[in-house]
């Protein structure tokens, strides 16, 4: 009898959680700078959230790559008198290929990065953000560090999301 009280009490807690989490927003859209990003946003609760970005660099060290940072919403600022407003930072991984100009040739590289932005949603289903997300790494292929993201990562990212 126990065992059935403690699988109902494990099925019901599994049930909470997944009904909790189904009550956070997404966003789906794109974000572009020196190359152009396809972006997912999943948030876990207020104030943290993940975001998984797929993309081509078009500039420096042309390449292929996904993206992941785990951030936190650090300040809700109220700008505006409409819309919400969000400041948030972290911390992320990147890796994918990237041509070598001067081997002339793909390889793979792999690099942390640090994510800062700014976001405004003036709509409940449109959001626009603008945030800088330099690297550092290391290119296996040139067996040197990778430094195309860094000072590329300085310039400011827009990126315009779905919010579902």
């Amino acid at each position: 009898m126990r065992s059935k009280r403690l699988i109902l009490i494990i099925l019901m807690a599994l049930g909470f959680a997944a009904t909790a989490s189904a009550q956070y927003p997404r966003a789906f859209g794109i974000r572009g700078g020196y190359g152009l990003e396809v972006s997912y946003q999943h948030f876990l609760g207020d104030p943290h959230f993940l975001e998984v970005d797929l993309g081509l660099d078009l500039e420096g060290e042309r390449g292929f790559k996904v993206t992941g940072s785990y951030d936190f919403v650090i300040a809700r600022p109220n700008i505006t008198r409409g819309g919400d407003w969000s400041i948030y930072l972290g911390p992320g991984l990147s890796a994918g290929y990237v041509y070598n100009k001067d081997a002339e040739d793909a390889s793979f590289m792999v690099a942390g990065c640090l994510v800062l932005g700014m976001e405004f949603a003036p709509w409940r289903h449109f959001g626009i953000s603008l945030d800088f997300r330099p690297m550092y790494g290391w290119d296996f292929g040139g067996k040197k560090p990778y430094l195309g993201g860094l000072l590329s990562g300085l310039i400011p990212s827009l990126g315009v999301r779905f919010l579902f």
